[in-house]
């Protein structure tokens, strides 16, 4: 379950979620499939199939994963349909059908096809740190995160968290370790996206490229920013740093992983959930914090 990529959210308070009425919560919110005029439908599921274990915890962190279902019913077969129809009832009737009647008509349609499309499910993985009181999201996608957040709203009946924002914009800090240097402990990697402050469909981005090249140096004297950047921490993971507070490309130290292996010779699933839960974790907690203090805490406070 090793996340492949983060959006991280702050509580507004320095509450603590309690377990007992968070396993509660979400006992209200278990996932149910689509009814029959429904196109998706998400709740909550256990972190391991076959058990009965919608969060595991440890050591006041709490991984919880949230199942969407959708029915795959394309716009366009429905469009087509509809076109059929028509053509269909014009030739036979001698009229022509109205725009209304065409919508009529595909909301007819969708009614009748939605109860016997085919569905699919995606897993979301959330993390509840209760020591630093944020909630890291495992998608790269704002709309993903979003609807897990509401999930957890609608389970607790109130969740007040905001997106990281920070005293300093990650592009700023960024743009400045190309220029200038990173720290000790933040390697840049040979990847990054550059953008133009005024133009923002002017775009570069560059892969397996020197950072500190002359063509580089050159853009960012030209006015332009940089809006992603691959970085290694530590020599235990790989990630990519975006404007928007994203880290995505997750890739853990091959030490890492094995370490978790080693943890599990039986190849037990419940073994295996908490050993790579407590590493990534220890892992990604501090790697947030230290960027947060970095980037000059968290907006709207001011760093001792």
């Amino acid at each position: 379950m090793w996340f492949k990529a983060l959006r991280v959210y702050q509580a507004r308070t320095d509450d603590q979620w309690p377990l007992d009425s968070l396993r509660s919560a979400l006992e209200e919110k278990r996932f149910q499939h689509c009814s029959g005029q429904e196109a998706h439908r998400y709740g909550w599921v256990s972190v391991l199939p076959g058990q009965d274990l919608l969060v595991h915890e440890q050591a006041r962190h709490y991984l919880m994963r949230l199942r969407i279902e959708e029915r795959l019913l394309p716009t366009a077969v429905l469009k087509e349909q509809v076109h059929e129809k028509v053509e269909q009832i014009e030739a036979e009737e001698g009229r022509k059908v109205s725009r209304k009647e065409q919508k009529t008509l595909l909301e007819d349609l969708r009614a009748e096809l939605l109860p016997r499309a085919f569905t699919r499910s995606k897993y979301i993985w959330v993390w509840l740190d209760n020591e630093t009181q944020r909630v890291i999201v495992d998608t790269s996608s704002e709309k993903q995160a979003e609807l897990a957040l509401n999930a957890l709203r609608e389970s607790l009946g109130s969740f007040p968290v905001v997106p990281m924002a920070t005293q300093q914009s990650p592009s700023t800090l960024m743009t400045q370790w190309i220029e200038q240097a990173a720290p000790a402990d933040l390697t840049p990697q040979e990847s990054c996206e550059l953008r133009d402050g005024e133009d923002e469909q002017a775009v570069i981005r560059c892969r397996g490229q020197d950072l500190a090249s002359d063509e580089i140096r050159q853009h960012l004297e030209a006015g332009k920013r940089v809006t992603q950047l691959a970085l290694d921490w530590q020599d235990q993971i790989q990630f990519t740093l975006t404007d928007q507070w994203v880290m995505k490309g997750l890739t853990f130290a091959d030490a890492l992983q094995e370490e978790a292996s080693d943890a599990n010779p039986d190849q037990d699933p419940m073994t295996a959930l908490d050993a790579e839960f407590i590493l990534m974790s220890r892992t990604l907690a501090p790697l947030i914090t230290r960027l947060v203090s970095l980037l000059g805490g968290p907006a709207g406070r001011t760093t001792a």
